[in-house]
């Protein structure tokens, strides 16, 4: 059966992903969308735009009804889910079938038996190959997971059986935590994949995460296409992956390929998909984790070593066409490295972030790819994953690469929501990266007690009071204050005497740095604190770019002004400063919050799905009061010290915006 026309079941970068694969084809492509995604970059890059629902997932993309009427309405003959949502849901997949479309996937009952980590277990261990110890049984409850758990040891995972991208899994030292891990891993897992079913294996420490890009049509044997090395991981989810896996001795490499084909000719596998490993370096073992049954966020690498295109061989095999070449012709050139760019700060417990990209430029260059759903003037909300893009990038070499996507890296400016871009930047440089001995544990041993964002500095200060000065020099307010005079006092110059600017630079810190501007034209000399000064010349401010020569040398920086605040990008490190004037930073009063240590708020926009306590409560300091889905991921917000609940201001089921009071708790009488 021919494809003509391609629902795309899913949103952001993977939309835009697979709506240009569908127009490389010559097919039609049909995009679905929520309300909250209405002005997206996918929705207008697609032949056709479907209303499906409302911003929560689960009333829009996860709504295999509202999906399959869009098909219907729009005339799709085919749906491709992307990954994530319903991609690995065989009752959907079976669905479309049964409406008379081509689901963009393996078969329904492939997608069941390999969605399950449990059955994949089953099947790996059916092909001979090790999996890691652990317990993937049939019995859920509480008693017997808690026995199973004592038996494996800890640490130990408890994984969603039927997802995932970390959703659903948790780490677990202490055998009293379990049951609380446990509880919260099952509620993770029924949120983001419909089934709330676990499996506990044993954790391996200093392991590395390898998988193996599958191609099959369903006959025997599959192909691979080599394999990635996607070890770089915060809370189970990759960050950065790379192709091929390095430092990784040949003879396990071909065992491994050889499993991973193995598993999917057994069980007839017909489409694109991964088979994941667990390598211990110390032993050379490696264990099977599981099998997904999809597109995986970190295809582009694989693409760019092999030269295939693996989502326009996703589609032509669910419609039919058999692949005409053999292992033989699969070669893997060069090195490829994958950055994904999420907003989050990391400097603040990669709290997710939400908010309005302000600007946005992407890097470019030869060998460089970015696969983004963002674009200035879109908005990231906390209904869906905080992914927003990724950079890709191919050189001839590991060390080539690596410092190709550290430049691209300092290439891409993002404003208006804070990203992990910097964060990145300093693991490419760790010592264990460089020398490819890292692992997935890597990030909380290098950075055991949090990552710190560079701080400001004296010449991010001064450049910023430059970006605002210049920004502001062509105003002709009459109604402007005098203290925002912009150059040099006109009649201070009659007089032979050169005039100043006065600006107060604020930092994220609420900390004030006095900057006298002085001068005029081309030529300006900054002050700080009236200790710091700075001879600038050949100065201009054009399209957010700030250039000056000091010194004898030439630099240029992206700034953004947008009031009186100025987003500074240095590098990879990006600032966001506040230039206040005299009368404001002198005249104008400060107000300190009151103490809300008896106040618990939400962290960020989110959904209350669980109230743990009710007026009246004697709590404990760290005892879970409310838990928040946000992004797709369960937060626990705790008691910051012993006392009584005194109010509870929400119930479950309730969207609440960031910072919003939650519960309200009093010392105990």
């Amino acid at each position: 059966m021919s494809i003509e026309r391609v629902l795309v079941a899913n949103r952001g970068e993977i939309a835009v992903r697979i709506i240009r694969a569908c127009h490389e084809l010559g097919l039609n492509s049909v995009a679905v969308y929520s309300d909250e995604d209405r002005e997206a970059p996918f929705v207008s890059l697609a032949d056709q735009a479907f209303l499906i629902g409302g911003s929560e997932a689960r009333d829009s993309y996860m709504n295999a009804d509202a999906l399959l009427n869009a098909a219907k309405q729009t005339g799709a003959d085919a749906v491709h889910p992307g990954y994530g949502f319903l991609a690995e849901n065989a009752v959907f997949a079976q669905r479309c079938i049964d409406a008379g479309l081509i689901f963009v996937g393996p078969s329904p009952e492939i997608i069941a038996e390999m969605g399950s980590k449990v059955q994949a277990k089953l099947a790996a261990e059916k092909a001979g190959i090790p999996v890691v110890p652990g317990y993937h049984g049939t019995d859920q409850s509480d008693s017997v997971l808690l026995a199973e758990a004592e038996r494996v040891g800890f640490p130990l995972l408890i994984k969603a059986s039927a997802g995932g991208g970390g959703r659903g899994m948790r780490r677990v030292y202490d055998l009293s935590d379990f049951i609380n891990q446990l509880h919260l891993a099952r509620k993770e897992a029924k949120a983001a994949f419909g089934d709330g079913d676990v499996l506990l294996e044993r954790f391996v420490e200093s392991a590395r995460h390898i998988v193996v890009q599958i191609l099959s049509d369903g006959s025997a044997p599959a192909l691979h296409l080599f394999e990635r090395d996607c070890s770089i991981q915060r809370n189970h989810q990759k960050l950065i992956e790379e192709a091929p896996a390095p430092n990784f001795p040949n003879s396990v490499r071909v065992k491994l390929l050889e499993a991973a084909v193995q598993l999917t000719s057994l069980i007839k596998y017909n489409s694109v998909g991964t088979v994941e490993f667990i390598y211990d370096p110390k032993s050379e073992d490696f264990y099977f984790l599981e099998m997904n049954t999809r597109i995986q966020v970190e295809h582009p690498v694989t693409e760019l070593i092999t030269g295939i295109d693996l989502v326009e061989w996703q589609i032509r095999v669910a419609s039919g066409e058999v692949i005409p070449f053999a292992q033989s012709d699969i070669t893997c050139s060069g090195w490829a490295m994958e950055a994904r760019i999420v907003a989050e700060d990391p400097a603040d417990n990669f709290r997710p972030q939400t908010g309005i990209i302000n600007s946005y430029t992407e890097p470019t260059g030869k060998n460089v790819r970015v696969d983004s759903g963002v674009e200035a003037g879109s908005v990231v909300s906390h209904y869906y994953d905080s992914m927003l893009s990724k950079v890709i990038v191919k050189s001839s070499d590991r060390k080539s690469a690596r410092r190709n996507l550290s430049r691209a890296l300092s290439e891409y400016k993002i404003s208006g929501v804070r990203s992990n871009i910097a964060f990145l930047s300093d693991v490419l440089s760790t010592d264990a990266f460089v020398d490819a001995e890292h692992h997935t544990g890597l990030l909380s041993a290098q950075w055991p007690n949090g990552w710190t964002a560079p701080s400001v500095d004296n010449q991010d200060r001064m450049e910023a009071a430059v970006a605002f000065f210049l920004s502001n020099s062509n105003l002709k307010n009459e109604n402007e204050s005098p203290w925002k005079s912009l150059g040099a006092w006109r009649i201070t110059e009659v007089a032979g005497r050169t005039g100043s600017t006065t600006f107060y630079v604020r930092d994220a810190e609420d900390v004030d740095c006095v900057t006298q501007i002085s001068g005029s034209g081309i030529s300006l000399f900054v002050c700080l604190d009236a200790e710091t000064i700075y001879e600038l010349t050949n100065i201009a401010l054009k399209e957010d770019i700030l250039s000056y020569e000091i010194d004898g040398h030439r630099r240029t920086v992206s700034v953004k002004v947008i009031d009186q605040s100025v987003i500074l990008h240095s590098g990879v490190n990006i600032h966001c400063l506040h230039i206040l004037t005299s009368e404001q930073a002198l005249l104008g009063s400060t107000v300190k919050q009151e103490n809300r240590d008896g106040m618990i708020s939400a962290s960020m926009p989110g959904l209350v799905v669980e109230v743990r306590v009710s007026v009246g409560d004697k709590v404990d300091a760290g005892q879970i009061l409310i838990v928040l889905e946000a992004m797709k991921l369960l937060q626990n917000l705790t008691a910051p010290r012993d006392g009584v609940i005194a109010s509870v201001r929400h119930k479950v089921g309730d969207t609440v915006d960031g910072r919003v009071s939650l519960v309200t708790l009093e010392v105990e009488p």
